[in-house]
């Protein structure tokens, strides 16, 4: 077993989703396995979010991919802005990075924002 620590710390330049206002973006967090969800803060009107939150699993062998699904919050149904998808394979061979991401539309086909995350893995002696 090993732990991953995912520090969620800006986003910047985010798709604005509502008319009158920026967003009021959070993400929610996983690995392949979805029951595991986590989500940072709301962040309200703001296309250039700061979270700086860390958040830790407990990794499994075979969850070699990590999701981020960022959000616009609202009343009635929360709209996606998009989505990071990381291979954790990169980081298992470096252990630490610290770097920005695309945020893209489904299918890849558009930036809706960047995101800077700081991953790092450890593997847990038993």
């Amino acid at each position: 077993m090993a732990q991953l620590q995912v520090t969620v710390v800006e986003a910047k330049n985010l798709t604005q989703k509502d008319t009158l206002s920026e967003n009021d973006a959070f993400i929610q967090i996983y690995l392949d396995e979805k029951s595991s969800k986590q989500k940072t803060k709301v962040k309200q009107d703001s296309n250039n979010p700061i979270w700086n939150e860390s958040f830790v699993f407990n990794h499994l062998h075979g969850q070699n991919t990590l999701h981020l699904d960022i959000y616009d919050e609202d009343a009635i149904k929360d709209e996606k802005i998009g989505s990071v998808i990381i291979d954790l394979h990169h980081l298992y061979d470096k252990g630490h990075i610290d770097n920005w991401f695309d945020i893209e539309e489904k299918h890849g086909k558009k930036s809706h924002g960047q995101i800077h995350l700081i991953l790092h893995y450890e593997k847990l002696k038993i």
